[in-house]
């Protein structure tokens, strides 16, 4: 790496010193340039003020300007100055010492002693070089860290940390252009900024964040003073000053639509209160907070005031008990149109509040329902199926669902599961009944069978039982039975047993009314029946 030599000048009105000087030392080998030498004051001034050099070596006794004056002249502070003399008068120290200079040296002298002392003002100012570097690297450090540092006291501010006194110092450091009263904070989230960070490069999305950023600087100091800091991935949030000509409403909704109409992304805003001391701002921030979570409502794209908030933010939000009694009555049937009825009827009654609830009081009553709807099935269902259910419910306690469409969305996707399992269970349950009367009608097909008897057994009424046999077998009951006995017939038939044997086996006081049956049943009399399997020798069927 090449290093700049440091410049040397010399002025002295006798010829042979200057030539000494100059010769007799490799100036060179020591990294130290001359740049010019003069032989009176006057000139060397001149070239002073031309040159700018680092060290200057001069006489102070010389025509037309006293190296003294020439010094005090031209100003030198930047150099260091070495004064010759032959004159050991104190007062020339004196002067010299006022005028700052770096060492005095007195005539006669060796090349020996003018090094050393110029290598010594050399060193001095390469030091001077490094902490001026030093300071400035230092500096610029600072330069780039303000805007994070300015964040980080914001953040500290809105969370309420520090002594007031502390963080007014810190302030003033920081060199915050912001006025001493009147500020109000606004939240901004990103909507749906989720989904490009699963979709798009982490480079994309970054830029997001940054325009969004940009765009809320520029349209705040369009009005007023503020400053806008990075609170988390989806939000940003805005400290400014209360402005004088236009409701900080105006400014927000600027805000929401310069970002639609520059990044095509929407954003939602929460608005505080304002406040008058900047030690406050973490109460309008909490209050920007509860105007942003009243976005449940709006599902986004929107400005949300927290003075909107304020009358019914605290009710409790309720519906008519009998409308969940209904939607459980439906569950448990199965019926899905009416249960989505029922809970649309809940939807549409929480929806007539003039001012919307605190949404945490709403996702907390829409939890017991869709906790009240998972105990139903619970008695039902098990397994993976109830497991999905506890998922769903989960999400909903933990504010998942970002909105009451997708809380409603919700609560319709685990009323239609819902539904759904009950009816598979109730088949089930039906499957396995019908299947019990159907052993009782084979283990008796020999007495007098009726749908009252079979429907008691498995604790029916005799017309949901008849309905139900029905859906199940595809026949009604007492063709089944009747079916069930020609079965029964044929085997006996070729197991040898007799026709008349057989009419009173099944429960028939007839026998020409049995034939009648059978025949109308198979298409051939019993004697038929047998005699076919007999000459094909198929009996044993």
């Amino acid at each position: 790496m090449n290093v700049k030599p440091v410049t040397l000048c010399i002025i002295d009105d006798v010829q042979t010193v200057v030539e000494g000087i100059k010769t007799k030392i490799d100036w060179a080998k020591h990294q130290i340039e001359i740049v010019f030498t003069a032989a009176n004051g006057e000139e060397g001034l001149r070239l002073i003020r031309e040159h700018k050099p680092q060290i200057i070596l001069t006489d102070i006794r010389m025509p037309k300007q006293s190296g003294l004056e020439m010094i005090r002249e031209a100003g030198a502070e930047h150099a260091k100055v070495i004064f010759l003399s032959g004159y050991s008068d104190f007062e020339y120290a004196q002067e010299s010492i006022r005028l700052g200079a770096f060492d005095y040296v007195l005539k006669p002298f060796t090349p020996k002693q003018i090094a050393d002392v110029v290598l010594r003002a050399k060193r001095e100012l390469e030091s001077e070089q490094l902490e001026i570097n030093n300071l400035m690297e230092l500096q610029q450090k600072v330069r780039q860290s303000m805007p994070y540092l300015r964040e980080e006291y914001f953040r500290l501010l809105l969370q309420c940390v520090g002594n007031p006194e502390t963080m007014r110092k810190k302030g003033e450091f920081l060199q915050i252009d912001m006025n001493d009263t009147g500020f109000l904070v606004f939240i901004v989230q990103i909507d749906d900024l989720e989904q490009d960070i699963q979709r798009s490069p982490a480079g994309e999305v970054e830029l997001i964040r940054f325009a969004v950023h940009n765009i809320l600087e520029e349209t705040i100091h369009k009005h007023t003073k503020g400053i806008v800091v990075r609170e988390n991935l989806h939000r940003l949030v805005a400290i400014v000053n209360i402005p004088d000509h236009i409701d900080m409403r105006q400014v927000a909704e600027s805000c929401r639509q310069h970002v639609e109409q520059y990044t095509k992304k929407t954003v939602t805003i929460g608005l505080g209160t304002g406040v008058k001391r900047m030690e406050e701002i973490h109460l309008s921030y909490e209050q920007a907070k509860t105007a942003m979570s009243y976005q449940f409502y709006s599902g986004g794209n929107s400005v949300l005031h927290f003075r909107d908030m304020e009358p019914q933010g605290t009710r409790r939000p309720r519906y008519a008990a009998e409308k969940e009694v209904e939607l459980i009555y439906c569950l448990r049937s199965g019926n899905t149109e009416g249960v989505l009825g029922q809970l649309d009827e809940i939807f549409g009654e929480l929806s007539r509040y003039p001012v919307p609830p605190n949404p945490d009081l709403i996702i907390h009553l829409l939890y017991g329902l869709g906790f009240a709807i998972f105990r139903v099935v619970a008695e039902k269902v098990e397994g993976d199926k109830l497991s999905v259910l506890e998922g769903k419910l989960a999400a909903m306690k933990n504010g998942k669902t970002a909105s009451l469409t997708e809380l409603r969305e919700a609560l319709r996707e685990i009323c239609q599961l819902s539904c759904e399992w009950m009816q598979q269970q109730q088949r089930s349950d039906s499957k396995q009944l019908i299947h019990l009367a159907i052993d009782h009608i084979k283990a008796n097909l020999g007495t007098e069978l009726s749908i009252h008897e079979c429907a008691s057994i498995v604790h029916l009424s005799p017309s949901y039982f008849s309905n139900l046999f029905k859906k199940e077998t595809g026949m009604t009951f007492m063709p089944y039975v009747t079916a069930a006995r020609m079965e029964r017939a044929k085997a006996m038939l070729l197991e040898g047993v007799q026709v008349q044997e057989i009419t009173y086996a099944l429960g028939y006081k007839d026998r020409p009314y049995f034939s009648e049956l059978f025949k109308k049943h198979t298409g051939m009399t019993p004697t038929e029946f047998r005699q076919k399997y007999e000459e094909t020798g198929e009996s044993g069927t």
